[in-house]
C-alpha cells in the first residue's frame, strides 16, 4: 500500500504547490483511491509532477463538505472525465457555514448533486455505517462521540431547516484499510475526534489502528485536549501519526515532543505500508 500526498499546507518539494486543503492518493491491492481534492486544481498539476496518473482512477472519496477538500472535484472532471466512482455520504449535501466573529461565511463545495447527475459522475451514497468499498477497505461513517474530551465548541454551522446549528459533521467519513499490523485509518480533517475514530474503527473491524493519515483538527484546541489526545494514542499504541492540514503549531509542537512516531505531511509525503 503506498500513499502519495498530492497537496498539503506545505510542500515538501520546491516544485510543488501548497495550499489550505488535502488530497491523498492511495494504491492498494490493484486499486486507485482518491481521498479528498484540495481546495482547486492544485494537486493536480503536483499528481502530474510525481507521476500518479488521475485517469486511472477507481474511486473518488471525498470525507466531508468543506471546499479545502473537495474544491478540486470540478477540475478533476473537466480534465480526467468521469470514469471513477464518487462516494460521498448521504449527508454530504448539507450546507456548511463558519462563523467569523460577527459573519457567517459558506465554506462548502462548489457543485451539486444536479452537478454530479449532469457530469456522468457515477456517485455512490452508502446506507451503511460501514462500508465495503473494495477488499479490505472500508468506508466509516456515523462516528459516535464516545470520548467526552474531544467535544470541544466551535465557529462551523450547518443550515439546517431554515436555521444555522452547530455542525456535528453528519456526512464526515472515513477510510480504514485492514492490514495485517492493524489498520490504517485515513481522516481528511477528523472534525469527529481521533480517539472517536479509532474507537469507532477497532469496535467495528475488529482490529486496533496502527497509523493514522490525515488531518486531526486540533488547531483550535485546548493544549489540554491536545495532552489526553496524545494519552489516547499512546494507550493504543499507535505506531505512526502522519498528520498536517489542520493541526495548527500548538498540536504540532506538542505531537513533536511526545516520543511518538510523528511524520508531518506536505506535498509530495509518500508513505507505504505492508
Amino acid at each position: 500500500m503506498r500513499i502519495t500526498s498530492l497537496i498539503e499546507n506545505t510542500a515538501g518539494q520546491s516544485h510543488l504547490a501548497c495550499e489550505a486543503g488535502m488530497s491523498l492518493y492511495i494504491e492498494h491491492d490493484g486499486k486507485n483511491i482518491l481521498v479528498d481534492t484540495g481546495a482547486s486544481s492544485s494537486f493536480i498539476a503536483n499528481a502530474k509532477a510525481l507521476g500518479k496518473d488521475l485517469s486511472a482512477l477507481d474511486y473518488v472519496i471525498l470525507s466531508h463538505n468543506h471546499s479545502d477538500h473537495g474544491g478540486g472535484l470540478r477540475a478533476l472532471r473537466e480534465q480526467y472525465g468521469n470514469k471513477y466512482q464518487l462516494i460521498i455520504s448521504p449527508y454530504f449535501f448539507e450546507r456548511k457555514y463558519r462563523r467569523f466573529g460577527e459573519v457567517i461565511r459558506y465554506i462548502g463545495n462548489n457543485f451539486s448533486p444536479e452537478y454530479l447527475s449532469e457530469s456522468g459522475i457515477t456517485t455512490v451514497y452508502p446506507m451503511s455505517d460501514t462500508y465495503l468499498v473494495t477488499d479490505g477497505v472500508y468506508l466509516l461513517s456515523a462516528i459516535s462521540s464516545a470520548n467526552a474530551f474531544e467535544d470541544e465548541p466551535n465557529d462551523f454551522l450547518a443550515y439546517r431547516a431554515g436555521e444555522y446549528v452547530p455542525d456535528m459533521f453528519r456526512e464526515e467519513v472515513f477510510l480504514a484499510f485492514d492490514m495485517p499490523g492493524g489498520l490504517v485509518v485515513i481522516a481528511g480533517c477528523g472534525h469527529r475526534g481521533v480517539a472517536n475514530i479509532c474507537d469507532g474503527a477497532k469496535a467495528r473491524l475488529g482490529k486496533p489502528p496502527r497509523a493514522i493519515v490525515g488531518g486531526l483538527h486540533l488547531k483550535d484546541s485546548a493544549p489540554e485536549r491536545v495532552r489526553r489526545t496524545i494519552a489516547y494514542l499512546k494507550k493504543e499504541s499507535v505506531a505512526l501519526l502522519a498528520t498536517g492540514h489542520c493541526n495548527g503549531d500548538v498540536a504540532e509542537g506538542m505531537l513533536a515532543s511526545s516520543a511518538m512516531e510523528i511524520l508531518p505531511l506536505s506535498s509530495g509525503t509518500i508513505l507505504e505500508f505492508e
